[in-house]
């Protein structure tokens, strides 16, 4: 590839502040372009690393079919399930490239957090039975490749069958809770929370209403009482498309608008606080009053801390008061019995019960399984559902975590395995016919050897290249400059700096 014949332009500088320098370097060394509202592409130049990376993922997984679809990606995979009748035809593995919306983006991110990003999806379609050797085979070729990539990472287990890979980061991202003992883990906002038991030997006392007159807040009403904000349970009222929704929990908690979405199986945008009128509906009170006992909902559903408060004190559904001594069962009941809370990094594991930590970071693989309501027969010839094993690779996430982990005072330094090219040359200046035809010639014999060679053949000073050079960040240079009289070039080393002088006979 000659640099003459595509579009190059770099920078001194990047015009937008971020909070990471893989975003700032990709911009300054020309592979990606950015606009002001944070959408961005991918440059001819930047084009050929994505792909580079891309390949050596499809390559680690080139026994699985790639999917072309054109149309509901989903649908596709569906058809391919439903055909599945009998355990001879598993496992089948299927590849697919997509383009993922992505509601948590922020601009200063990055490519480490975009508003959509380029994916490969990867899905074994297994029986139940072969799940774990599937799984153990994926950690085991992610494994390779993110280690070739030189990425420093976290792989946390959050459920029996699940996995997230993180990037560790010193710059505020997302907030992942993490057990040292077990591996427990994933983003505060995603994770399972612990749940304490109320330990208290106390009896069940009867019901007593008391007048609570402009005490709506669980810190008022728990300076009001003298009494601790885990003797309250709050109801949390909620639409979700349509339907009215109250959530019970522990007077310190905070709703988790994502495990409550997992329940009713809908987006997390589509959880919404229920307006005022909505409020008055269904509790026939003012908002700050609302109870469990008769309350006027679609369904009700408890967070497991709550059904074990001793004597709660909860709204009694009727404007300036509430009810204290109330005892799960006894005074009310349920539809549903969860984990609805958002973690607190106070909690214990929720997976062993040891501490957990926390740190910054960005997942940018994932692996889940999910069961599908797809059935085969199995080798006893028994009914049994099919199950998918997603693996997502965010690969824009993957391209910014590989530039931030390999790059220097200069630019970038891309790992051998992970560059398009295994050498840039440079020519000195192209006027001079010796330098040119020299360059040339080495281009020429190196590109017939079957190396991947990048040549800087521009109308510029060997100044204004070095720099370029030093910012792309490809793992080898070959300078050909003034001692090419001597018929003598440079060989650089981009990751040691180390560099020597060769005879260009030797070299071709």
């Amino acid at each position: 590839m000659k640099l003459s014949s595509i579009y190059l332009k770099t920078y001194k500088d990047c015009f937008i502040e971020f909070n990471n320098e893989s975003s700032k370097l990709l911009h300054r060394s020309g592979l990606i372009k950015y606009a002001d509202s944070g959408s961005y592409c991918y440059t001819p130049l930047g084009n050929m690393f994505l792909d580079k990376i891309t390949n050596n993922i499809l390559d680690n997984f080139k026994n699985n079919t790639v999917i072309k679809a054109n149309g509901n990606k989903e649908e596709i995979l569906n058809l391919y399930m439903n055909e599945l009748k009998s355990y001879k035809s598993l496992p089948i593995n299927l590849t697919y490239l997509t383009l993922n919306k992505n509601a948590k983006s922020r601009l200063k991110d990055g490519l480490l957090n975009p508003k959509k990003e380029n994916m490969i999806k990867l899905v074994s379609i297994v029986g139940e039975n072969e799940i774990d050797t599937t799984i153990n085979s994926l950690i085991s070729s992610i494994d390779k490749l993110i280690e070739e990539s030189n990425v420093k990472y976290t792989r946390l287990n959050n459920e029996k069958h699940k996995g997230k890979y993180f990037y560790n980061t010193t710059y505020p991202l997302r907030e992942v809770f993490l057990c040292g003992e077990c591996g427990y883990g994933d983003l505060k906002e995603e994770i399972k929370s612990y749940s304490e038991k109320d330990l208290s030997t106390q009896e069940p006392k009867e019901m007593d209403f008391i007048h609570t007159p402009n005490i709506k807040t669980i810190d008022e009403l728990e300076s009001s009482l003298n009494i601790s904000s885990k003797k309250l349970i709050k109801t949390i009222l909620l639409n979700i498309k349509g339907s009215i929704v109250a959530v019970l929990l522990r007077g310190d908690r905070t709703i988790n608008n994502l495990l409550v979405a997992k329940h009713f199986n809908v987006k997390e945008k589509d959880v919404k606080m229920a307006n005022e009128e909505e409020v008055k509906a269904a509790t026939g009170a003012e908002v700050g009053f609302a109870g469990p006992i008769g309350i006027k909902v679609d369904a009700v559903l408890c967070d497991e801390e709550v059904i074990n408060i001793k004597n709660a004190v909860i709204g009694a559904n009727k404007t300036d008061y509430h009810i204290q001594n109330v005892n799960y069962k006894r005074d009310f009941d349920i539809d549903f019995i969860g984990n609805f809370k958002l973690a607190n990094i106070e909690d214990k594991c929720f997976n062993c019960g040891k501490e957990i930590k926390s740190f910054s970071g960005i997942n940018f693989i994932d692996i889940d399984t999910i069961k599908t309501e797809f059935k085969y027969l199995n080798s006893n010839s028994k009914e049994e559902n099919l199950y998918m094993v997603e693996t997502k690779l965010y690969l824009d996430r993957l391209f910014s975590t590989i530039v931030e982990e390999n790059k220097d005072e200069l630019g970038i330094v891309w790992p051998d395995n992970m560059s398009p090219f295994d050498y840039h040359i440079i020519i000195g200046n192209i006027k001079k016919e010796k330098e040119y035809n020299a360059g040339s010639s080495i281009y020429e014999s190196l590109t017939k050897k079957g190396y991947n060679v990048l040549l800087d053949d521009r109308k510029e000073r060997i100044g204004f290249k070095f720099k370029d050079c030093e910012l792309i960040g490809i793992p080898k240079t070959i300078v050909v400059g003034k001692d090419i009289e001597n018929n003598r070039v440079e060989i650089r080393n981009r990751s040691t700096k180390e560099s020597e002088n060769i005879d260009i006979t030797q070299l071709i």
